[in-house]
């Protein structure tokens, strides 16, 4: 059966809750909360984006973020706390349901938790709520996850999570005048056990 693309859903249905955190769809409202994380220099170093200078540049990636589920190109979580605390952002990226006659069902997972936050497997919670959400929820057919071979701590997410290593893209990309590898891990729906699936 294909799977449902994000717009076709409400947004409450995209509400997740785990043992310690409350998942809901960013909102350009977020962004007061988001910008001191999002411009945490901290946080970057491996990440596409520098640290953002000022709020304004915080609402419009967000307000980009909520355009995304609309086009049906991605689904972007914020990560609070039970108690309501901003931790992190967890995505599903370059969704991709189909491609002329080809059914492809798939998506990348992306994650980033705020340094403050890290260390205490809230990421790999996160992600882990997301993951079963895109398999079973949405109905998707496979998961990558990409991470820079230095950042040992997001490889170790995908691992808890049972994504298996499928390559290393040598330097894949270049930031702050450092190349840098890309270690690709895959999950497929079929490999989602059903102790994971609940």
């Amino acid at each position: 059966m294909p799977a449902t693309p994000p717009s076709a859903l409400p947004a409450a249905a995209f509400a997740i809750s785990t043992a310690r955190l409350r998942l809901a769809l960013v909102s350009e409202d977020d962004a007061a909360d988001y910008f001191p994380l999002m411009g945490d220099a901290r946080l970057t170093r491996f990440l596409a984006w520098a640290p953002h200078p000022e709020p304004g540049q915080t609402r419009t990636v967000l307000a980009s973020l909520v355009a995304a589920r609309a086009a049906d190109r991605g689904i972007h979580w914020a990560v609070r706390s039970q108690d309501g605390v901003l931790v992190g952002l967890v995505s599903l990226i370059d969704l991709r349901l189909r491609h002329l006659r080809w059914r492809l069902d798939r998506a990348e997972l992306a994650y980033w938790i705020a340094p403050d936050h890290q260390g205490r497997g809230l990421a790999t919670e996160a992600a882990g709520a997301v993951v079963r959400f895109g398999l079973r929820q949405l109905g998707l057919h496979k998961i990558i996850v990409a991470h820079a071979v230095g950042n040992g701590p997001s490889g170790g997410v995908a691992r808890r999570l049972g994504f298996r290593s499928v390559g290393r893209f040598r330097e894949a990309f270049e930031k702050d005048g450092e190349w840098h590898d890309l270690h690709y891990h895959e999950l497929l729906s079929s490999e989602l056990s059903d102790e994971d699936a609940r």
